[in-house]
């Protein structure tokens, strides 16, 4: 059975959403007014329709939630809602999604890796349904917040180790070239390059908190765009399904840390005194 009282507690913040979106679910009262029936399980069901509205998009979503795991997600929160599962339950299941993704991985068969790939991507989705169920419950807390970025960060460890390892297994042609290049043995290209790669993922990661609020107040209006996790585990799940897994570590290994490592750049421009001396020197130079 749905619990009905989380939804009944949002009727009167989503109201609006289902008059707009449902005329024949309301009726008057004969003052003049019109009565959203949320007592009701149609009342209800178009009250939740409503709240769900209100998670699309949110600013810390970068391109792949925005347009492919937030629409999926919102669908399966709606199924999790008619069970008593707890947001952290949810946390854990993509957790051992994930960990079901890199023992797959580490297999190295093709078959595996596909799958994989595809299980790890499904994790993503799930991975957003967490907080979804929170604000549907009531049931947010600093706890499960942290908890779920615990997760994240050894799932994220996970996969990029179980990919790393697939690809030492079945060592292909762009790694023996660049061994070639660099005068090393593939081998040990593939394990600096996975390395490189979680790393990347870590920073990218520390740095997220301290970066999104700067481009927060640096770009009140619109949306700029966001590598997150989002972006990290879908080019695994593409490197998985294309058999290209060396490919996609080092494009995450290169991607992860020149973008921390613009982060950094940005933070340190945006500072106070950074500016002062910036804006003196043009001065002296005449760009004033």
């Amino acid at each position: 059975m749905m619990n009905m009282e989380p939804f009944q507690k949002q009727r009167n913040k989503y109201a609006d959403s289902v008059r707009d979106s449902e005329p024949q679910a309301r009726h008057h009262n004969g003052t003049g007014n019109t009565v959203i029936d949320t007592d009701k399980l149609r009342g209800i069901s178009l009250a939740e329709n409503g709240f769900l509205k209100h998670f699309r998009g949110k600013p810390s979503d970068g391109p792949v939630s925005r347009y492919l795991n937030r629409p999926l997600s919102l669908i399966l929160s709606r199924q999790f809602a008619k069970f008593p599962i707890t947001p952290n339950q949810i946390s854990t299941l993509s957790f051992a999604l994930c960990l079901l993704a890199a023992w797959l991985f580490a297999t190295g068969e093709y078959m595996t890796l596909v799958l994989g790939g595809l299980l790890a991507q499904f994790a993503s989705v799930i991975d957003g349904c967490d907080g979804e169920i929170a604000r549907l419950k009531s049931q947010e807390t600093t706890f499960g917040g942290w908890f779920d970025a615990v997760l994240d960060r050894y799932a994220d460890a996970f996969l990029l180790a179980g990919l790393t390892w697939h690809t030492y297994s079945t060592i292909g042609v762009i790694p023996d070239r660049i061994a070639t290049l660099v005068g090393s043995s593939a081998a040990a290209v593939v394990l600096i390059v996975g390395f490189l790669a979680i790393i990347g993922s870590f920073m990218i990661s520390y740095t997220a908190d301290k970066y999104d609020g700067l481009m927060k107040s640096r770009f009140s209006k619109g949306r700029n765009l966001r590598v997150g996790r989002d972006t990290r585990v879908f080019l695994i799940f593409l490197g998985a399904i294309a058999n290209v897994p060396f490919a996609a570590l080092l494009l995450l290994a290169i991607l992860m840390n020149v973008e921390t490592i613009r982060r950094v750049v940005a933070s340190y421009l945006d500072e106070p005194h950074t500016r002062e001396s910036m804006s003196k020197g043009s001065e002296v130079l005449g760009f004033s």
